[in-house]
This record gives structure tokens, C-alpha cells and sequence, in this order.
């Protein structure tokens, strides 16, 4: 029996673990229902069976992955169905806190949205997918938050992570990414001026695009 590895100064984290699986499952190196072993993860990172287990921990609360008896961790896949009804939950959430903005945010809210907007553009340019995953999180929580109703947001946070293996597969495509920052300044002009239905619009289709570029994906992939 192989002895257990022991901690050393050059043992990886659990988080520098956990910033590589993340990485490698946005950018689709790992792919839906791929099996994560904690031995070969060992071997690869040179981290504990500790660090393993708690960045599979991690991973788990960001809805990146799943464990199921039997089968260990697996990298989280959708049928076709759970995607649609996880969507309409999702549109019917952030539509319903958009439209709680009728008055103008305060100079405070807008500015802050506006430098994890700024430095999400950044990130999403540089191809720093990790921060991209990161910064747009922090960009709608911290909006969902203003809107007023905790419980709300809330639920928007769980369903969002439930979502986190459907959206980030579109990440590789600079043409979403694009969009997806113009949708982020266009949501703080909306909540700078007001306008909840028209950031209710904005919400809308920044939540569908993703979606719907995912589940052609995976129809591509199914043909072939």
C-alpha cells in the first residue's frame, strides 16, 4: 500500500487545486460527466488527498460539479429538459428584482458595479477565464443585493451556481464575451437611471444567450 503523501512547502493548496479544475472545466478540458479521480489529480498537482477533497468540496458549492453514489465527482451536465426549467426559473428571478429598481441607485452602487464591470471587460480581454467566472458573480450578486429583497437574491445566487457548467461553456467565444460586457455597462445605466424594465430586458437576454448557445453546443456534439 502506497504510503499517504505528506504535506510539504511545495505541496499545492487546495485552492491552487481548485483555480486548475475550475479553469480546465470553464475552458471545457473537462467535460460534462467526466469523472474527477482524486489519484490522478494527486499525481498531476502534486497536492494532498486533503487539498483534492476540499477544492472537490468547492468545486461542489460552486455548482461546477456533482457527487453521485457510486460514481465519485463528476463534472455537472444538464439533460436538455433541466436546462430549460432551471432557465425559466433563473429569467423569472433576475426579471423580477430588475423591476424593483424604479428609482435612480445611488452614486455609491453605480460606481462600484462600474469598476467590477471595468475589471471583468479586462479580464474577459485578457482571456483570464477564471476571472471573467469570478468578476461576473461578484458583478450580480452585488446588483441582486441592491435590489432590496435579501430572500430574493437568495434564490437568484443558488439558481446561478445551479447554471455555472451551462454558462461558462460559452466563455471560449470572444463574440458572447463581448456582448455579455456591453449587457453589464447597459444593466448599470439602466439601475444609474431607473429604468427596471429596460434593465429587466437587458437581464433577459444576458441570461438566454449563454443558454442557448450551450444547448447548440451539445446538440453539435450529439450529431457528430
Amino acid at each position: 500500500m502506497r504510503a499517504p503523501k505528506v504535506p510539504t512547502d511545495q505541496s499545492k493548496s487546495w485552492e491552487s487545486v481548485y483555480r486548475e479544475l475550475q479553469r480546465q472545466i470553464i475552458a471545457g478540458q473537462l467535460r460534462p460527466r467526466e469523472r474527477l479521480v482524486e489519484d490522478e489529480i494527486m499525481a498531476r498537482t502534486d497536492a494532498t488527498r486533503h487539498a483534492v477533497r476540499k477544492a472537490f468540496d468547492e468545486l461542489e458549492r460552486m455548482g461546477l460539479v456533482i457527487r453521485q453514489p457510486n460514481k465519485g465527482v463528476q463534472v455537472r451536465d444538464y439533460s436538455i429538459n433541466e436546462i430549460e426549467e432551471l432557465y425559466e426559473i433563473r429569467d423569472c428571478l433576475e426579471r423580477r428584482a430588475a423591476h424593483r429598481f424604479t428609482q435612480p441607485a445611488d452614486d455609491a452602487l453605480v460606481q462600484r458595479l462600474t469598476d467590477i464591470a471595468s475589471q471583468h471587460r479586462d479580464a474577459s480581454r485578457a482571456q483570464r477565464f477564471a476571472d471573467v467566472f469570478s468578476l461576473n458573480n461578484a458583478f450580480h450578486e452585488v446588483l441582486y443585493r441592491a435590489a432590496g429583497n435579501q430572500q430574493l437574491a437568495d434564490a437568484i445566487l443558488h439558481y446561478t451556481f445551479a447554471t455555472h457548467p451551462i454558462r461558462t461553456r460559452a466563455f471560449p467565444s470572444e463574440e458572447l464575451r463581448e456582448i455579455a460586457i456591453s449587457e453589464h455597462f447597459g444593466m448599470v445605466d439602466a439601475i444609474a437611471k431607473g429604468e427596471g424594465a429596460r434593465l429587466a430586458e437587458i437581464v433577459h437576454g444576458h441570461i438566454t444567450r449563454p443558454k442557448d448557445f450551450y444547448l447548440k453546443a451539445t446538440y453539435i456534439q450529439a450529431s457528430l
